[in-house]
């Protein structure tokens, strides 16, 4: 009991790194990646159906997820299930980075809650040329309703970048991109729900 109770607190050991227009952005030591987890909470209005079909049409992502150079559809798996790809713009003498990832969306009726899953799938495709291929990315969406025309959202963040990278590229992702791309995400909700 002591074990689980120890080992649950370091999972939860979240330290609050910036908060801004009612968007929190914390972080913690990652056990299996160089770089920290990255935690955003925030309330948006509207609804979750809105939420997933932003989530769901990743052809759009590079207008709203920071530093998305391209995002397109790979395989249309079935509801709510796909596999995408991403390249992602870092700041010169960087090499931009590329991922394949699974995506998957889990619904939960009883609480009007669900939770969307993004997991990259390292080796899915021949690495595009002059690119450095992102070794970990682990999104995870947990999307709860609060009233009908607001909901919360949990996002959780695991990466390895993969290569080298300077400290000050890695905190531009740590806080700027997750404060960047949430206050999109909440301008297109507001957008929706005028």
């Amino acid at each position: 009991m002591l074990v689980f109770t120890v080992t649950s607190h370091a999972q939860n050991d979240w330290t609050i790194q910036k908060e801004k227009d009612g968007i929190k952005i914390s972080s913690r030591h990652s056990s299996i990646s160089p770089f920290n987890d990255v935690r955003v909470e925030l309330d948006l209005t509207g609804n979750i159906e809105q939420l997933e079909d932003i989530l769901l049409d990743v052809n759009k992502y590079k207008e709203w997820s920071y530093a998305t150079k391209i995002s397109r559809l790979v395989k249309q798996l079935g509801p709510g299930k796909l596999i995408y790809y991403t390249e992602i713009e870092v700041p010169w003498p960087a090499t931009n980075r590329f991922f394949y990832a699974n995506f998957e969306i889990k619904k939960n009726p009883d609480d009007k809650s669900i939770q969307v899953v993004a997991v990259n799938l390292p080796g899915y495709e021949p690495i595009p040329k002059d690119l450095v291929q992102v070794p970990l990315t682990r999104g995870i969406w947990n999307i709860v309703t609060i009233t009908k025309k607001s909901i919360h959202v949990d996002y959780t963040l695991e990466l390895n970048p993969g290569g080298s990278l300077p400290g000050w590229v890695l905190n531009l992702f740590a806080t700027k991109g997750p404060m960047e791309s949430f206050e999109n995400i909440k301008q297109k909700m507001i957008a929706l729900n005028p």
